[in-house]
C-alpha cells in the first residue's frame, strides 16, 4: 500500500495468482486496510498502458518492474485487517504527515512530505521545478542523505550514552541500537529504490561495526544491488536505480583525496557527471549549475533540513518547534535553488545528447582501470552513436495527449506546435518536447479555443520561449482562454491572426481556413493548415464539423496525410473532404477508451473504404510522418513505418 497526498494504492495480490498484483487508487484509506490485510477489490480490471510516447512514463514497464499488471477501477472492500504492527506503521505515517500539514508553512511542509515520507505527491511545483532545474532533484529522493544521516545522528547518540554507561565497546552497541531504526525510516518512507539501496548498505554497515568488520564500500553497493534485484529483477531499467546505484558506484571508484573543498567538489563533480547522461537519456535535460547547486544546497539538506525534519518527526507529539524550523529551512532551500535557476537552469539537451554526455564517465572509469587506449577510442564511438541519433530532416509528430491535439513540427532546425492539449497532459508534452531536444518553439498555432487543443500550452510558457503564436482571432469574452493569452502576451508571445502563410525550414505552411464568420461553431472556426515539404504533404484540420469541411471546397490540394477531423467524430470527415484530399493516409487523435467513442465506426469505414490507412494515437501512440524527397514515411511508437508512395491522385 502507498500514500499519495490524499490517495492510497493498494496493490493486491489474488489467491490463485500471486504474481500477477493488481494496484487500485482508493480516495481513502479505512483503518486496518495495510500490508497483509484481505480485501476484495470489485469493477473491472484493465491492463497498465504502455508508454504513448518515447520518454513518456511506462506505466506498464513500471508495473513489471514491481510486479503489478492490471489496474483496478472498482472500490476495495476490506474483509480482514492487517496484522497490528502493519497498522501501526500505517498511522504512524499518517500521524507524521498530519503534524506537517499542522505548520503554516505549506511550501515547506510539503517539501519535507518528500524529503522525509517519501511522498512525492505533497511537494509543491515550484519546489519539485526549482531542484530539478539545478540538478538537486536527487535531494527530493529518500537515499543515503536521510538513511545514512539518520543513522549517524542515531549512532553518535548512543555511543555517547553507552560510553557513559561505561560500556566496553560503545561502538558496537551503538551500531546494534541504531540498526534497527533504518528499516523502520525506509519502510515509513514508502521504500523507494533509493531508499532501499541506502538501507541495505547502511544496515550492512552497522551489522559489521557491531561485528569489527570493515566492509568495502563496493561490497555494500554489490550487497545492496542483489537485494534489490532479488525481489525486483526489473528494477534495474527504472531511472531510480539507475541514477541512485550509479551515481554512488561512481563516487565510490574515484579517488577522493586532498583538502576538504577538493574533496566536496571532487564528489560533486563525479556524482553529476555520472547521473547527467541518464538525466538525459530518461528526461532530455541537463543542469550546468548541478556541480554548484550539489555543493551548496546538499549540505544544507544533510546538515540542517534532514536532520531537524528527523527531530521534528520524533519529538511532533510533545513539539512542532523542530518541524517549524525544519519547514524554514526547507524553504530556504527552496528559495536558494531558485536563484542558482536562474544563473544557469535546466538546458534542453535531448535524449540523443546521452552518449556524448557519457563521455567524461566512460573515459575516467577506463583511465582508472588501466585502458588508457580504450579510454581514447571510446569517446569516439559515443560521439558517432550521438551524431546517429541527432534529429534530422522533416518531421510531423502527432503526440499522443490523451483526448487532444498536440502536432509537433519540426525542419531545419526549426520548431513549431499545432494545438497543445488538455491542461493535465501539459507535463507529458512538455516531456517529449525536452525528449526530442526542442528548446524553443518559433510559432504556436493554436487551432481553436477548446481545452483540449490550446490547455497544455499553459504547461509550457513557463518553461520554454515562443516565438509567435496564432489564432483565428474572433474576439473572447474573457474566461480560461483570455488568462491564457494574457500570460502569453506577459511572455513576449501575443496572440494574432496568421499571415496567408510562411516557412518553417524546408516546410511551406499555407493556412486554408481563416478569418471565419461570426455565426460559426467554435469547432467550425479552427485553423486549417497545410504542410507541404520534400516529398509528401500534410493537412491539419482542427475539429472542423460538416460547416468548416464546407469551407474548404475548392481549397485543398490532394495531400499524404490527413489528421482526421474533430478526432474522427461522425459529423465530420465528409465524402467531399476525402475525394478532395485524397489521402494515403489518415491519422486520429483520440485518447485511450475515450467516453465519445472516437472515431466513429461509420467514419473508421468511410476512409478504408477509400483505400486510406489508418493510425490512431490511442492504440499506436505517438505518430510521426517523415517528408523526404523520394523517402516519406509514417511510422508510430508502437507500429512498423511505412512509405508513402506516389498519392492516387498523382500528387505526393
Amino acid at each position: 500500500m502507498r500514500l499519495s497526498g490524499d490517495r492510497v494504492a493498494v496493490r493486491v495480490a489474488p489467491d490463485d495468482a500471486p504474481a500477477w498484483q493488481v494496484e487500485a487508487w482508493q480516495g481513502r484509506r479505512p483503518a486496518g486496510l495495510a500490508v497483509g490485510a484481505r480485501v476484495q477489490v470489485r469493477g473491472g480490471l484493465h491492463p497498465l498502458p504502455p508508454a504513448d510516447n518515447p520518454g513518456g512514463f511506462d506505466a506498464q514497464a513500471h508495473g513489471r518492474a514491481s510486479g503489478v499488471r492490471w489496474r483496478a477501477r472498482g472500490p476495495v472492500l476490506l474483509l480482514e485487517a492487517a496484522p497490528a504492527a502493519a497498522e501501526q506503521a500505517v498511522r504512524a505515517r499518517l500521524a507524521a504527515r498530519a503534524r506537517l500539514r499542522a505548520l503554516d508553512r505549506e511550501l515547506g511542509a510539503g517539501l519535507l512530505a518528500g524529503l522525509l515520507l517519501g511522498d512525492r505527491a505533497a511537494v509543491p511545483d515550484v519546489a519539485v521545478d526549482a531542484l530539478q532545474a539545478t540538478g538537486a532533484g536527487h535531494l527530493l529522493a529518500v537515499s543515503g542523505l536521510h538513511v545514512g544521516g539518520l543513522a549517524a545522528l542515531l549512532f553518535a547518540l548512543f555511543w555517547r550514552v553507552t560510553r557513559r554507561l561505561g560500556a566496553v565497546r560503545p561502538d558496537r552497541w551503538a551500531a546494534l541500537l541504531a540498526l534497527p531504526a533504518v528499516p523502520a525510516f525506509v519502510a515509513l518512507a514508502q521504500a523507494p529504490v533509493s531508499a532501499q539501496r541506502a538501507g541495505w548498505m547502511v544496515g550492512a554497515f552497522l551489522v559489521a561495526r557491531a561485528l569489527d568488520r570493515r566492509p568495502q564500500g563496493l561490497e555494500l553497493l554489490g550487497l545492496a544491488g542483489l537485494a534489490v534485484l532479488a525481489d525486483r529483477p526489473l528494477a534495474v531499467t527504472e531511472p531510480g536505480f539507475q541514477l541512485s546505484f550509479g551515481a554512488v558506484a561512481a563516487l565510490l571508484v574515484t579517488p577522493t583525496g586532498g583538502g576538504r573543498l577538493r574533496q566536496a567538489l571532487t564528489v560533486s563533480a563525479v556524482a553529476c557527471a555520472a547521473t547527467a547522461p541518464l538525466q538525459a537519456w530518461h528526461f532530455g535535460t541537463a543542469a550546468p549549475v548541478a556541480v554548484l547547486a550539489n555543493l551548496l544546497l546538499t549540505p544544507l539538506a544533510a546538515t540542517v533540513v534532514v536532520p531537524l525534519g528527523l527531530l521534528g518527526l520524533l519529538v511532533g507529539a510533545w513539539t512542532l518547534a523542530p518541524l517549524a524550523w525544519a519547514a524554514a529551512a526547507a524553504e530556504g532551500l527552496v528559495a536558494a535553488a531558485e536563484v542558482l535557476a536562474q544563473a544557469g537552469g535546466l538546458q534542453v539537451v535531448g535524449a540523443h545528447a546521452a552518449p556524448a554526455l557519457a563521455i567524461p564517465v566512460v573515459a575516467g572509469g577506463l583511465w582508472l582501470a588501466g585502458r588508457p587506449r580504450l579510454a581514447v577510442w571510446a569517446p569516439l564511438g559515443l560521439l558517432a552513436w550521438s551524431a546517429a541519433l541527432w534529429p534530422r530532416g522533416t518531421t510531423v509528430d502527432f503526440v499522443a495527449v490523451g483526448q487532444g491535439d498536440a502536432v509537433l513540427v519540426r525542419s531545419g532546425g526549426h520548431a513549431m506546435l499545432v494545438d497543445a492539449g488538455p491542461d493535465p497532459q501539459a507535463r507529458a508534452l512538455l516531456g517529449y518536447l525536452r525528449h526530442v531536444g526542442v528548446r524553443r518553439l518559433d510559432v504556436a498555432v493554436l487551432s481553436h479555443r477548446h481545452p483540449d487543443h490550446y490547455g497544455g500550452l499553459a504547461g509550457l510558457v513557463d518553461h520554454m520561449p515562443i516565438g509567435a503564436v496564432y489564432d483565428h482571432g474572433v474576439p473572447d469574452a474573457g474566461g480560461p482562454w483570455a488568462r491564457l493569452a494574457g500570460r502569453l502576451a506577459a511572455a513576449g508571445a501575443p496572440v494574432r491572426r496568421p499571415p496567408a502563410g510562411w516557412t518553417l525550414g524546408d516546410l511551406q505552411v499555407t493556412v486554408l481556413a481563416d478569418d471565419p464568420p461570426p455565426h460559426l461553431e467554435e469547432n467550425d472556426r479552427s485553423l486549417v493548415l497545410r504542410l507541404a515539404g520534400p516529398g509528401g504533404s500534410v493537412l491539419l484540420t482542427g475539429d472542423v464539423e460538416g460547416p468548416g469541411e464546407a469551407r474548404l471546397a475548392g481549397r485543398v490540394p490532394p495531400t499524404s496525410v490527413l489528421k482526421a477531423p474533430h478526432h474522427g467524430s461522425k459529423t465530420s470527415s465528409g465524402a467531399a473532404l476525402l475525394a478532395e484530399a485524397c489521402p494515403q493516409a489518415v491519422v486520429f487523435t483520440v485518447g485511450r477508451h475515450n467516453r465519445y467513442g472516437f472515431p466513429h465506426p461509420q467514419v473508421q469505414a468511410r476512409y478504408a473504404a477509400h483505400g486510406v490507412q489508418a493510425w490512431r494515437t490511442d492504440r499506436d501512440g505517438r505518430v510521426r510522418v517523415r517528408l523526404a524527397l523520394g523517402a516519406a514515411t509514417i511510422e508510430a511508437l508502437r507500429r512498423g513505418a511505412q512509405p508513402l508512395g506516389p498519392g492516387r491522385c498523382g500528387v505526393p
